[in-house]
């Protein structure tokens, strides 16, 4: 339809913009490793994947084995925070990184040489040094004469700004780093001049020029060709190396021998030494960690920044408590536990799965239990016997993954329990029908037998104190509602605080809230019933608004396990023998 010039109103419906679920089920893992970074949440999404970034520690840790279980049990992904001894309290060894000082053709350091995480694996890691001659060569088409920093060549193929070449004939060489390359001229600083000339009938020849560093365990190699000291060059050694390799990283010591003479020397098969663990000197603080600003935050401080995590699992506490010196008494785990529950509470986003000190009998369960009221807490018992090995483990690691599934497969109103716990042959301990009754009263959630069912988790229930907040699904419910709409509605800041916009957040709320109710979240056979929302001028008033704050009110009625099911039956006595009795 044609239409003269003009500007025209189109009138739109405003579409509510959609809240669409977090994603739930994703744990951080604190524990003791082999290797890897220390107090950085790494994500993995197998167990390979694991063991590539970590390795795997001989010294019976229980990390490795909840892992396996959390992705045998349906676990899809996860974080892992690597927890060592790293600041020197009283006495004990620290975590330290293996090292090596490399030096150039005068004698002088040249290269320092570090692990890329602490650790005693990286005192089998070898490095050499292979001086090479350059793939890339060219030519200069026009005679070089003294003073000049520029020359012109036939191609600039494998030259680029920062590259280190050497010019040369068949009297003489020159080392210059390239600082422009036009077209077919390259140049350099003009407070280096050619002290020389060169001609280009000699022949003279140009060639970029490196060596190249090759770094080594029994298990993997990583080979760095071509790399150089000059700081402006794209194959400058830290920026080639720090960042790729696995194993080391590289710092420039800067010598005062020129180029190339402050290359490494050559060498074959050097190690690196002085890598230390600190494994058997953890101490609880090494776990609680402190925030000192981004960059510098370790232990539960570590996962400050992540919003993604709403499960955190310590399956190497009761690890600590019976091998490392820094663990004198269970009041250690006890201390680590509560900064965990404290950290979840604070949050409100996420829920800790914990476990028992080691041999700890149904009335110390009970004990220990006892010590924690808060619903952003469940406790699971007995420990377990996995399939890949004899030797009991707590079950955290096959219960987050339990957790996990039952979120793809319904959802966090789902309770995770009555579900079975797949790589686990066998229980520490076989609980008797008084002994659940005990634990489940209290708050621990047994682990039980079935014959014929498989070991299924029996019990939904935090630790807390409260019946409204008794179980672990109706906590996760709220927590993950909260997460979704603090996510969905970023938006909002610095919107008009007007009716416009309330209205808008209650409409977009009440269409997940609604979602969420048919597909049975909440009980309740009406909306009314389910949920309430309200974000009007009822709950923002004229104070809230000049705070710069929007009031939004949320009712929910979640919904609870159905623990305990009773059949009554009853028996008709035959009317005619009641009769005949008479």
């Amino acid at each position: 339809m044609l239409r003269p010039p003009g500007v025209r109103i189109e009138r739109v419906i405003d579409q509510p913009r959609g809240l669409g679920l977090v994603e739930t089920g994703v744990p951080c893992f604190f524990g003791l490793c082999e290797r890897g970074p220390v107090s950085e949440p790494v994500r993995i999404a197998g167990v390979a994947e694991f063991h590539e970034h970590f390795g795997l520690l001989d010294v019976g840790s229980y990390l490795a084995a909840a892992i396996d279980g959390f992705f045998l049990n349906g676990g899809r992904h996860c974080y892992v925070v690597r927890i060592a001894h790293l600041f020197e309290r009283a006495r004990g060894e620290i975590a330290t990184k293996a090292s090596a000082r490399l030096r150039d053709a005068d004698k002088q350091n040249t290269l320092l040489l570090s692990a890329a995480s602490e650790g005693m694996w990286a005192n089998n890691v070898r490095v050499s040094v292979q001086h090479v001659e350059s793939p890339v060569q060219t030519f200069i088409s026009v005679d070089a004469r003294v003073g000049d920093s520029a020359v012109t060549v036939k191609s600039t193929h494998g030259i680029a700004r920062g590259t280190l070449v050497r010019i040369h004939d068949e009297e003489a060489a020159a080392y210059r780093v390239i600082t422009n390359v036009d077209g077919r001229v390259i140049s350099w600083a003009e407070r280096e001049p050619l002290d020389r000339p060169f001609k280009s009938a000699s022949p003279t020849l140009i060639e970029p020029v490196g060596f190249d560093l090759i770094v080594e365990t029994h298990r993997a190699r990583e080979i760095f060709r071509g790399v150089n000291l000059s700081r402006q060059s794209p194959q400058f050694i830290e920026r080639v190396v720090n960042g790729t390799s696995r194993m080391i990283t590289v710092t420039s010591l800067d010598p005062p021998s020129p180029l190339p003479n402050s290359f490494p020397a050559v060498i074959s098969d050097v190690r690196l030494e002085g890598g230390t663990d600190g494994l058997f000197t953890v101490v609880a603080e090494d776990f609680i960690g402190a925030d000192l600003g981004p960059g510098n935050r370790y232990g539960l401080a570590a996962i400050a920044d992540s919003d993604e995590i709403d499960l955190l699992v310590l399956p190497d506490l009761p690890w600590c408590l019976k091998n490392s010196a820094g663990f004198r008494s269970p009041k250690d785990m006890e201390i680590v536990q509560q900064a965990v529950v404290s950290l979840c509470e604070q949050r409100r986003d996420r829920v800790a799965i914990l476990d028992f000190p080691p041999d700890t009998q149904p009335v110390g369960a009970q004990q220990w239990r006892r010590l924690f009221d808060s619903s952003f807490a469940a406790f699971y018992y007995p420990w377990v016997i996995p399939s890949t090995g004899n030797a009991p483990i707590p079950p955290c690691g096959h219960v987050a993954g339990v957790v996990a599934r039952c979120d793809v497969a319904q959802g966090v109103f789902r309770a995770p329990a009555n579900e079975v716990l797949n790589g686990v042959v066998d229980l520490a301990l076989f609980l008797q029908p008084h002994d659940l009754t005990a634990l489940n009263n209290d708050g621990v959630n047994g682990l039980q037998v079935f014959a014929q069912r498989g070991i299924r988790i029996w019990g939904a229930r935090t630790t807390s104190t409260d019946p409204q907040n008794r179980y672990v699904n109706v906590r996760r419910t709220v927590s993950t509602l909260a997460r979704t709409i603090h996510a969905g509605l970023q938006w909002v800041v610095f919107e008009p605080n007007a009716p416009e916009l309330w209205a808008t957040i209650e409409r977009d709320v009440r269409v997940l809230l609604e979602s969420l109710w048919r597909k049975g979240w909440f009980r309740g056979a009406t909306m009314d019933e389910a949920f309430f929302v309200l974000c009007d001028e009822r709950n923002n008033t004229a104070e809230t608004r000049d705070a710069g704050q929007i009031v939004l009110e949320i009712g929910l009625s979640p919904l609870r396990p159905a623990e305990f099911v009773t059949i009554r039956l009853t028996q008709e006595v035959d009317v005619l023998a009641r009769e005949d009795g008479a």
